[in-house]
């Protein structure tokens, strides 16, 4: 089975940030973009890793992103990596499509195999089971060199720029 996330920056930075997402999920979507404005620059000074899980988390308002979550191409990251950039940046507007009309857009628009990719099942499996283990409850879930963030509102990604501060700070 290939590994069931996305890593991206170096395997040996100090500091690793992993974050269990749903693409259909809208909070989701707001931390993605507002990590996405806070770990690019420690990803680059080697200070930091990033590690993406999309979960399959059984709730109604989801499904369209495990739709999605069983398409993507864990074999082709930097593609993989574009179409979820573009996917969150474009939630607003394919999350009303049907299954069918989200599927079509996935293959005409991304160059998506039509039929779902048959290992990400295994991917779904591997990334549901880590879920439970660790207590992940909702998406998106931030943990910070295995330790998960407890944050004090719904609206997460009010702070996200003190915990990733706190841990360069501690770890760096």
């Amino acid at each position: 089975m290939k590994q069931p996330y996305f890593l991206i920056g170096p395997e040996d930075a100090p500091v690793t940030f992993e974050i269990f997402y749903n693409m259909s999920c809208p909070g989701s979507a707001i931390f993605y973009k507002d990590a996405k404005k806070l770990l690019p620059p420690l990803v680059q000074e080697g200070k930091a890793k990033v590690i993406l899980y999309f979960y399959d988390k059984p709730r109604e308002e989801l499904l369209l992103g495990t739709l999605v979550h069983l398409s993507l191409q864990y074999d082709q990251p930097e593609k993989s990596l574009r179409i979820i950039d573009d996917l969150f940046e474009t939630q607003k507007e394919w999350l009303h499509l049907t299954q069918h009309e989200l599927k079509d857009l996935l293959v005409s628009k991304y160059d998506l195999e039509q039929e779902e990719i048959e290992e990400n099942t295994e991917i779904s499996l591997a990334v549901t089971a880590e879920a439970i283990k660790r207590g992940v409850k909702s998406v998106p879930t931030l943990f910070i060199n295995g330790e998960k963030c407890t944050f004090k509102e719904r609206r997460i990604y009010r702070e996200l720029p003190k915990y990733v501060e706190e841990a360069i700070h501690t770890h760096i």
